[in-house]
């Protein structure tokens, strides 16, 4: 799925929705949310469950994925975004996301 649909489900509180059934009653920090090749707009992202040794870059059925955050991180910084301006659209959420990841992670 992509990033916008995230960040739609997380704005209008059906993150719960989004995930299904294999991520019940974890706590949305250990749920972390990575880009199928690399991080982008456009691109598909997948949820992986927290655990240790999980890398940057992981492996799932030979498709390489890099990491770019929690969903309680996420869910802070769309909170922090919009707490300056409300109206923004999703997608330039995901803009602002993606750019203060990448400035913050070098």
């Amino acid at each position: 799925m992509r990033l916008e649909e995230i960040i739609k489900a997380i704005r209008i509180n059906q993150v719960e929705e989004l995930l299904g059934g294999n991520f019940v009653d974890i706590d949305f920090d250990k749920i972390i949310i990575y880009a199928e090749y690399s991080i982008s707009a456009d691109i598909d992202y997948k949820f992986f469950r927290s655990k240790r040794g999980l890398g940057e870059i992981i492996k799932d059925h030979n498709v390489n994925y890099e990491r770019l955050c929690s969903i309680g991180e996420l869910d802070n910084l769309i909170k922090f975004f919009l707490s300056k301006y409300s109206k923004k659209d999703d997608d330039i959420l995901v803009i602002e996301v993606l750019d203060y990841l990448d400035s913050n992670n070098n």
